[in-house]
């Protein structure tokens, strides 16, 4: 099973972007098998972001675990500084890249075919 660094911009309404995270994290769950590493939901709620400290120490901890995956997937419509930081450290770590923002904030209703064709070495197909 490979393991994928979900990175989503969590800067700004933390509380509206941490659900949508959720909902990205849960749409992988469902259409791919893999393993899905995103720490970042668990330390936003135990760390606060407006704290330059805390914020640093997140990173450094989402830079560590970036170059232990086999793939950095961007999602939620945009990337931010954080996962632009995040996704530096994966190309330097030779782990493979996939920017998924042009899917839009939310995860889509359907699988676009596009996407079938990026990803079938991890797509979950219904038995």
């Amino acid at each position: 099973m490979k393991v994928v660094y979900l990175a989503h911009p969590v800067s700004g309404d933390v509380a509206a972007n941490l659900a949508r995270a959720r909902r990205w994290l849960r749409w992988i769950y469902d259409n791919f098998d893999v393993a899905v590493v995103a720490d970042w939901i668990v330390c936003c709620e135990v760390l606060d972001d407006s704290n330059p400290a805390h914020r640093a120490h997140g990173l450094a901890m989402d830079r560590t675990l970036v170059e232990i995956c086999d793939e950095f997937w961007t999602v939620g419509g945009r990337v931010s500084t954080g996962m632009q930081s995040e996704e530096r450290i994966a190309l330097a770590a030779n782990v493979i890249v996939r920017d998924l923002t042009w899917l839009g904030e939310e995860p889509p209703v359907e699988l676009p075919q596009r996407l079938r064709g990026m990803l079938h070495h991890v797509l979950r197909e219904a038995a």
